[in-house]
């Protein structure tokens, strides 16, 4: 952290010289340690900064300490706990080492030793200027005045909405001291070392890159940072504990017209008949200037009223209106109070809807510390309101609650939605109907619903747990499920609690009395607690100290009701819930098999399943409590529909008697892999549980043959087969069986599946075709031809086993690359060189072109190579298969028929005119130069084309001209 490291940027100052003046390489990775270094130390800073203002948010300082090295702060809590927070800057740098021999071989210099940290504390002094003292120890006086300006005076206020004059701004205050003018900044003084200065003057108190200083103003501290070069940041302002509350502004939920009102909400009969059944309260929350109060300096008095705009923010005090009473307690912090106040007369304290006036109220608190005069403080006035609530526009539903909600505590339970509809005078809550998750209006229409609110296990539920049930819960308590809600009719329609919104005196209480003493309902069935509204099943009435079994498959129903407290018998709304008396399910047993299998070719197998919890049904037989036989009287097996096809239980041996194999059949068309089945003993009591059979099969494929590859077939990576083809009825083909380029693997053993194997061209290519298990290229077609000696072929594999495919573990697909059987004219080296006018009398000079190349196949049987004369290889037979063409058909010549001039070169290869008087040319099977002009003065080139083309391989086609057409070049030298 840069707190802590920053006597360093000092020696990194000085090392970055030494680079400087010596230009010694060995610094290059001191400084670029150091540039991290300063770099990490910029983002600590800022971290450090974000967490002291954080701090400021929330707490007040009780005091800054000056200590060597840093400062200490001691923060405290609206609580009055403390909370001690220490910055510290580094200690002394450690001394520089001694530098390298520099470049010109002069000693290196000695580094720099580090620079002690500080911690500047600046302060105002008695004669009002700035004081600042330095790691613990003395103020200095730095002659820079501390005083701010003073305020600006308030504006006037705006005329009222409903016409009344305009309240009078206040007067605005002194300024802070510093606060608000004294810029703090690090200067560089004439002795070039950097200085703290204020306002731009400079101080006599050294200052380092990276320091924390702590300047003390009205009302707190303002902590400026430097970062890793010296630059200052903004400061983060730390309140102190202030006396007096100066001034409060609301903090509004709602809003008309952006002037905050604030909603003092009852419930009354009808909007017409305005008889109170519930008066509430508005919560309020006020906003304190300046921050940082004293909790125990200031109280809430109560609220002012007044009907028009004028009032005294400061005075000795404002008529509190006895019209309104507080609802507990304010809630004060370091910068905000939240109170509760609740009419005690809403008729006689609100103007009606038809009056002229509007009620303001403004939030009045006594500065218990302030002098007097001083004591009293009032918001702004803010308009009043009520928010009638109509009382069947109150319902009882299902709530979900949250206590560190910052919003709504309580909310409709997920999935409740109750029905509110119209909007103003007509806005109600009606009933949701059958399916509906809210609550009934009547106990019809609770009597009618499919499905019930609540459910109570006979057993779980019951009001004594008489047999030590581990899963007793003994009921449900209602109020912990239930909670009042009301349509904000005048906002949206919004359904919102009661608890949340000034409306939790509330109090909800519970009956069954819709039913007489002898309905089965109330006498035998449930147990009611009409204050808590604990539910629970009674224990049997007929049968003494037994579960109430009897309870099962039937309802009650309970009547819910919402009164204005405790105390009241003014009903507000009923609300219906249906409950069931149930039996849960008895838990499934579970009961696992296994059995294993080879893919073989007999058409269908059956196989015995091997029980594995436990190694028979004796698991469900001892969890049902039912001997085998009793078992297998009531209980019927049923595969499951859904398992996978192949797989089919024989039903009669599952519902064997005891010690019978459980035989599953599986066809040859499953391949290999592991599969569930699934299957179910029901029985005909319904009251039994479920015998759940799972059966884990694993099928193997030990009979199954795959392929290996025959290499001498393939390239010397394996990479792609080589096809230089066949003969075919006496011509020459690029036909392969593919089975050369594969071996299928042996396995032994009777009953083995029947194996297949298809081949394909994927991707399609025309002209290549598939026929049985050979490949085949017509060479007739172009795009076929193109591919010989020109990339690859993909070919696919198909494997079938039993008939259905299956290739799991079978390289499906390879390559392969269709090769001319005849290899590219090869020339004989080295080639003849001509000298000009060699030849005395003539200028002519010739060499037999015959004699220059030679042709090979793919197995190197050389077909063509002419020594002179007639001596020589010309094998017709292959040349016949392979059609060649290029060379005479003659039985004994060796001629080449496709010979010509192409160019002159010189001796960069650049193709140049022909020299004067002199030419080339080809006469039979002679190449000839004739020069008749000057001598030659530097060696030339004649460059000739001897073409032989095959059926695979034509001229003409780019990817492969240079196998069929070779240039031969003969150099002519100056005959000097």
């Amino acid at each position: 952290m840069k707190i802590r490291n920053l006597s360093k940027v000092a020696l990194a100052i000085a090392i970055s010289s030494a680079v400087v003046l010596e230009g010694c390489k060995k610094y290059d990775d001191d400084i670029s340690r150091l540039e991290q270094n300063i770099s990490q130390n910029t983002s600590d800073i800022a971290s450090l900064k974000t967490s002291l203002a954080s701090l400021a948010t929330n707490m007040v300082v009780e005091s800054v300490t000056s200590v060597p090295g840093g400062f200490d702060i001691v923060f405290k809590k609206p609580d009055g706990t403390k909370v001690p927070y220490q910055i510290r800057n580094g200690a002394d740098g450690a001394k520089g080492d001694k530098g390298d021999t520099g470049a010109t071989g002069s000693k290196g210099d000695t580094g720099a030793a580090g620079a002690a940290g500080s911690s500047p504390i600046v302060t105002i002094g008695q004669n009002g200027n700035f004081w600042i003292a330095n790691n613990g120890g003395a103020a200095a006086d730095t002659g820079v005045k501390a005083q701010g300006p003073k305020g600006d005076k308030g504006d006037k206020g705006e005329t009222g909405e409903t016409g009344q004059t305009g309240q009078t701004g206040q007067t605005g205050s002194q300024g802070p001291a510093g606060q608000n003018g004294t810029v703090v900044s690090i200067v560089t003084g004439n002795d070039g070392k950097q200085y703290w200065a204020l306002d731009g003057t400079q101080t006599n108190v050294q200052a380092y890159a990276g320091d924390i200083a702590v300047v003390e103003v009205d009302g707190g501290y303002n902590v400026i940072f430097t970062d890793a070069k010296g630059a200052t940041s903004d400061s983060v302002f730390l309140a102190t504990e202030a006396v007096a509350v100066n001034s409060l502004s609301i903090v509004p939920t709602f809003t008309n017209n952006n002037s905050p009102v604030v909603f003092f909400p009852r419930i009354v009969e009808s909007n017409t008949n305005r008889t109170t059944l519930l008066q509430g309260y508005a919560e309020i929350k006020y906003n304190l200037n300046p921050f940082g109060v004293k909790t125990e300096n200031y109280d809430a008095t109560g609220l002012l009223t007044q009907s028009s705009e004028k009032v005294e923010f400061r005075s000795s005090g404002g008529t509190i209106n006895s019209n309104f009473t507080a609802v507990g307690p304010a809630v004060k912090t370091f910068g905000d109070i939240t109170v509760k106040y609740r009419p005690s007369n809403a008729n006689s304290t609100f103007p009606t809807a038809s009056a002229t006036t509007d009620l303001f109220i403004a939030l009045q608190v006594n500065n218990a510390k302030a002098a007097t005069g001083q004591k009293f403080a009032a918001s702004p006035f803010n308009i009043a309101k009520e928010e009638i609530v109509e009382k069947d526009e109150i319902t009882i539903e299902k709530s979900s609650r949250n206590a560190q909600s910052t919003g709504d505590k309580v909310t409709l339970l997920n999935g409740v939605n109750p029905v509110f509809t119209g909007s103003g005078n007509t806005a109600a809550f009606v009933d949701g109907g059958s399916g509906s998750q809210s609550l009934a209006h009547t106990k019809a229409q609770a009597d009618a619903r499919t499905d019930a609110n609540f459910e109570l296990h006979f057993k779980n539920d019951a009001t004594t747990n008489l047999d030590n049930n581990t899963s007793y819960r003994g009921g449900i308590v209602l109020d912990d499920k239930l909670n009042g809600f009301f349509g904000r009719a005048q906002v949206n329609n919004n359904i919102v609690s009661m608890d949340d919104h000034g409306l939790s005196d509330y109090n909800l209480r519970y009956d069954i009395d819709h039913y007489s003493s002898t309905d089965p309902e109330k006498r035998e069935w449930l147990d009611l607690d009409p204050v808590t509204g604990k539910i629970s099943v009674k224990i049997s009435t007929t049968t003494p100290n037994t579960y109430n079994f009897g309870a099962t498959n039937n309802y009650a129903v309970v009547r819910v009701s919402i009164y204005p407290g405790t105390g009241s018998t003014n009903v507000i709304a009923h609300r219906f819930i249906k409950v069931n008396f149930v039996q849960s399910a008895v838990a499934p047993v579970a009961v696992n098999g296994t059995f294993s299998h080879d893919v073989v070719n007999t058409a269908s197998v059956n196989k015995n399943i091997t029980w594995s919890t436990p190694t028979t049904l004796d698991a469900a037989y001892a969890t049902t409590g039912k001997p085998a036989v009793d078992f297998h009287n009531v209980y019927t097996f049923a595969p499951s529909a859904g398992n996978p096809a192949g797989f089919t239980f024989d039903v009669p041996s599952m519902n064997a008697p005891q010690g019978s194999p459980r035989i599953v059949a599986i066809e040859n068309t499953v391949m290999p892999g592991t599969y569930t089945l699934h299957g179910t003993y029901t029985s005909s009591v319904s009251t039994d549980p479920a015998v759940n059979v799972t059966i884990t099969v694993t099928v193997t494929g030990n009979n199954i043959t795959t392929l290996t590859k025959d290499l001498p077939f393939w390239d010397a990576n394996q990479s792609f087969g080589i096809i230089n083809g066949k003969l075919v009825s006496g011509n020459w083909e690029l036909h392969a069986n593919l089975w050369d380029y594969w071996t299928e693997t042996t396995v032994s053993g009777s009953n083995l599946p029947v194996m297949g194997y298809a081949f394909g061209v994927s991707p399609a290519v025309n002209g290549i075709n598939i026929s049985g298990n050979e490949v085949q290229l017509n060479s007739s077609q172009a795009t076929a031809r193109a591919k010989v000696n020109n990339g690859m072929v993909s070919l696919s594999i198909n494997r079938t086993v039993n008939g259905v495919t299956y290739n799991n573990g079978l390289q499906t697909s390879f390559d392969v690359k269709f090769i001319n059987p005849v290899k590219a004219i090869e020339a004989k080296t080295p080639y003849k060189e001509f000298t000009d006018k060699e030849v005395s009398g003539t200028n002519v000079s010739e060499i037999d072109v015959r004699r220059l190349i030679t042709i090979k196949d793919f197995n190197n049987t050389v077909l063509y190579n002419f020594n002179g004369g007639f001596s020589g290889t010309k094998n017709t037979g292959l040349i016949s298969d392979y059609g060649i063409n290029g060379i005479s058909p003659t039985f004994g010549s060796y001629n080449l028929t496709n010979v010509s001039f192409v160019r002159y070169e010189n001796a960069n290869g650049t193709a140049i005119s022909a020299p004067s008087g002199a030419s080339a040319s080809v006469n039979g099977q002679n190449l000839v130069w004739t020069n008749s002009g000057a001598n030659l003065q530097q060696s030339i080139y004649l460059v000739y084309k001897v073409t032989v083309t095959n059926k695979f391989n034509v001229a003409g086609l780019p990817a492969t001209e240079a196998e069929v057409v070779k240039e031969i070049k003969i150099r002519v030298n100056p005959n000097i």
